[in-house]
């Protein structure tokens, strides 16, 4: 990125944005969050930012909750789709690189201190290795990183295995009403935090949100709830630790999962990651961390835009 001007760096997901300005380190930050629904389309939220900033500035790195595949960039859990081109023309005319949030979130892991995580479970041995960073939200996103090299995946549409006993008769419930097989991103997300507890309460109208879910302590539903999901990310990230050989670290970010984690039995966590008859030892081995910084994307943003 050429560092001359001020670059307009944003993390645009499914619900929430955030938009920010970096010229150079000792910038000051310009920081501003939206609500996605605020909006009717990316160019009004970005022209909303730059009005209320008062900068005008010709060069973005943009991470969105989408595949990036051809000049139309379609969201996956929102109606929402926009044109590079015409984002270019309209107000990036020197420069706009546009990645996979996820992707735009792996280019941080490298620069995250010993504050800005939570360690699961204790390291038994120093190991190299690829890395691999998920975030449950409002999909499910998977990034990994091999050799210093980011490579984004569409892994969260992965079918759940069924043979889980765990939660067979959620799986078999959600056949039934849909005609297909749950994928992870079905019940690993916002969207599957509340199947799973209208299926626990047999009732499909429910009357909590997602963060009234997360945030209750005694509802015997809610609590049964946030145990499957952490169950299912720990499976998650167990096969995914597998495939991409993540000795090197599984990290996972975002609020929901920073929500979800919130006074856990850890320990439990932990092992559930480490089931398995075949390949106990390497798990045990693979040290899990919790992201702590909710700005991960625009951290990636910073550095790409300052390192090249």
């Amino acid at each position: 990125m050429n560092k001359e001007g001020p670059v307009l760096i944003a993390e645009i997901g499914a619900t929430n944005a955030r938009v920010d300005l970096v010229q150079d380190k000792y910038t000051k930050h310009n920081q501003v969050n939206y609500l996605i629904n605020d909006f009717d389309s990316i160019e009004s939220l970005i022209k909303n930012y730059l009005e209320k900033t008062g900068v005008s500035a010709k060069k973005a790195i943009i991470g969105v909750a989408a595949p990036i595949l051809e000049d139309t960039v379609e969201f996956i859990n929102i109606n929402l789709k926009f044109s590079q081109n015409s984002l270019r023309k309209k107000f990036f005319k020197e420069q706009l690189l546009l990645l996979n949030d996820l992707e735009l979130q792996a280019y941080a892991i490298d620069s995250l201190k010993d504050e800005d995580v939570l360690q699961i479970g204790d390291q038994k041995k120093e190991l190299s290795g690829s890395k691999i960073l998920v975030s449950p939200g409002t999909g499910l996103g998977l990034s990994g990183i091999v050799e210093g090299k980011v490579k984004p995946t569409e892994a969260g549409h992965l079918n759940i295995p069924g043979n889980l006993p765990r939660i067979s008769s959620l799986v078999k419930n959600f056949e039934l009403e849909n005609k297909r097989i749950p994928t992870f991103e079905d019940l690993l997300s916002g969207k599957g935090l509340n199947y799973i507890y209208s299926f626990l309460k047999k009732n499909s109208s429910n009357p909590l949100t997602n963060e009234e879910i997360l945030l209750e302590l005694k509802d015997p539903n809610c609590l049964e709830t946030k145990k499957i999901m952490l169950y299912l990310l720990a499976t998650f990230l167990k096969y995914m630790a597998l495939i991409w050989g993540a000795t090197g670290g599984v990290y996972i970010s975002g609020s929901m999962v920073n929500q979800l984690m919130k006074d856990i039995d850890l320990k439990e966590f932990r092992e559930s990651f480490e089931d398995s008859e075949t390949m106990q030892v390497l798990l045990e081995n693979t040290p899990v961390f919790l992201v702590l910084d909710p700005n991960l994307g625009l951290r990636g943003a910073r550095k790409l835009a300052l390192n090249t």
